[in-house]
């Protein structure tokens, strides 16, 4: 069943034109309903529709802009264009844009079917094509495969390739170009991958598909044509989002690549890798498009660059130095507002700006409370290696967190936190929903931060330590003949006496029963 968004500003027409579809049109299925241009570009990205069905003139954002922005996250998607207005010119501008037909109000709704069921097979014929594919490759094989994966393996990483033999030497010819596109996400999904760039370039350009780099990154490599060199961007962009469109609804996973330039020579592939690289690291997940090119790095860099307000740089500081938690989440969620704000997309910059922040707040500190070089590098290192605004703020809590702790006395913070996790812990114990989560909450820690520093003090995770406790708690309980099994393991925190008796004997090599029968001869529960 293929997926239809409607987008009207009118909510009769939008739900009439959805009631139809669901009762008219079987296989299709309505996956949302949008209000305005907007909402309409939210929810595609959301839902990942086969086909939209929009009005023009909507609030905030119109269709033919909506539109326009849908083509760069679902390229493939069909288009109709539902309107009250019979217009030259916005017929013109839609057809530009890829729409397949322009219906007008009053809708007739044979059309709609027509167009429908035209999209259906389209799309059915499109998925025949591909399935012929896959068998006409599974049933020729390119020739020498590794060949081909150990030369282009050496050019991406500056190496002298070895030489290719018989067929193979077709790919390093003066009229091929080539182009290095990092992939994220498809690691371990390796063949999906391989078989969705067979199906969208078999027969214009050849890919290679390779492992590399510490960590592990999936590299390809398209070999191409020289008369196509001036469409490839555009061809590899489009296809590469379909790709990331699909992975999407098959495994649900966000995928993203990352191009870098067409070069004329294998041996130049290292630049266009370096270059693949750089894109990466310049805008993080919420705000990377499926396909990033160098060439939008390189346009985006060139704009002025903004100052970090210095509001923020004395005011952050000052909640910090004060410890007031309320104050400095509120500064914290100001500096990230800032970067939306100013429609700041470069990471390293995002990045830079949260070290200044930590640098102010050193420069607060007492020459006493400073924190050690080996602690700041492993937080400046955390920082620059952030992936995500999410993952940045939470670097920069997790700072805080650090310097608040030493601020409470002379002791090594860690162990203060253990044991203070201790005690949390300890009047938890019953409590059938503690978790690490709870823990960190009380403390003003982020989970993951504390799930570190735990670790490094106790040599053990908190899990295990939960484990530790709970047990050492049931062993006590179960010392006393009023005491009956399910009670201990209710008192303990286990809800399943079951599963309480699995991870006592785990614990203590005997189950529950056995160790009451040998503290406690002629007992019985």
């Amino acid at each position: 069943m293929y997926r239809l968004l409607i987008a009207d500003d009118e909510e009769s027409i939008r739900e009439g034109v959805a009631d139809f579809v669901r009762g008219h049109c079987p296989g299709w299925q309505v996956v949302a309903l949008a209000r305005d241009g907007r909402e309409a570009l939210k929810l595609a990205q959301d839902t990942l529709p086969d086909a939209v069905l929009t009005d023009i003139t909507m609030p905030h954002v119109n269709g033919l802009e909506f539109l326009e922005s849908l083509s760069d996250i679902l390229p493939d998607a069909k288009l109709l264009v539902l309107s009250g207005y019979d217009q030259f010119e916005y017929a013109v501008q839609a057809m530009r844009l890829g729409v397949s037909d322009y219906l007008l109000k009053p809708l007739d709704t044979s059309k709609l079917v027509k167009a429908l069921e035209q999209f259906s097979r389209e799309l059915d014929e499109q998925a025949l094509r591909w399935q012929q594919i896959d068998t006409l490759r599974s049933n020729t094989q390119k020739n020498n495969e590794m060949e081909l994966q150990r030369y282009f393996r050496a050019a991406v990483q500056g190496e002298q390739p070895p030489e290719l033999t018989g067929a193979n030497a077709v790919y390093i010819r003066p009229e091929n170009c080539y182009c290095c596109v990092l992939c994220s996400g498809m690691n371990e999904d390796a063949q999906l991958l391989q078989q969705q760039l067979e199906q969208r370039f078999y027969g214009a350009m050849y890919t290679v598909c390779l492992h590399m780099g510490s960590p592990m990154r999936q590299v390809i490599v398209f070999c191409a044509p020289h008369s196509a060199r001036s469409g490839l961007f555009c061809m590899l962009s489009h296809a590469l989002t379909s790709i990331a469109v699909v992975c999407r609804r098959m495994l649900g996973k966000t995928v993203r690549f990352f191009i870098g330039r067409i070069v004329d020579e294998p041996r130049q592939l290292e630049v266009s890798y370096r270059q693949c690289l750089q894109a990466q690291r310049f805008a993080f997940l919420e705000h990377s498009m499926p396909v990033t090119t160098y060439e939008d790095v390189l346009e985006s860099r060139l704009l002025p660059c903004p100052e970090l307000p210095e509001t923020l740089l004395r005011d952050i500081p000052a909640a910090v130095h004060c410890q007031s938690q309320p104050v400095f989440q509120q500064k914290c969620q100001e500096l990230f507002g800032w970067f939306e704000d100013s429609r700041i997309r470069d990471a390293a910059f995002m990045r830079m700006c949260v070290l200044r922040v930590c640098y102010a707040i050193l420069q607060k500190s007492d020459a006493d409370m400073s924190m050690s070089y080996y602690e700041f590098t492993n937080f400046q290192n955390e920082i620059m290696a952030a992936e995500s605004l999410a993952e940045l703020r939470e670097c920069l809590e997790n700072f805080v967190s650090l310097y608040w702790l030493r601020q409470q006395g002379e002791e090594p913070p860690q162990r203060r936190l253990a044991d203070r996790v201790a005690e949390i812990v300890q009047e938890h114990i019953s409590d059938m929903d503690f978790s690490l989560d709870y823990v960190a909450a009380a403390l003003f820690i982020s989970p993951n931060y504390l799930r570190q520093l735990f670790k490094q003090e106790t040599g053990q995770t908190f899990t295990e330590y939960l484990t530790a406790q709970r047990m050492e708690y049931a062993h006590m309980l179960l010392g006393n003949p009023n005491v009956k099994v399910l009670d201990a393991a209710q008192q303990a925190g286990y809800a399943d006496s079951r599963y309480f008796s699995v991870c006592f004997k785990k614990f203590y090599h005997m189950t529950p029963s056995e160790y009451r029968a040998s503290v406690l001869p002629g007992s019985a529960d």
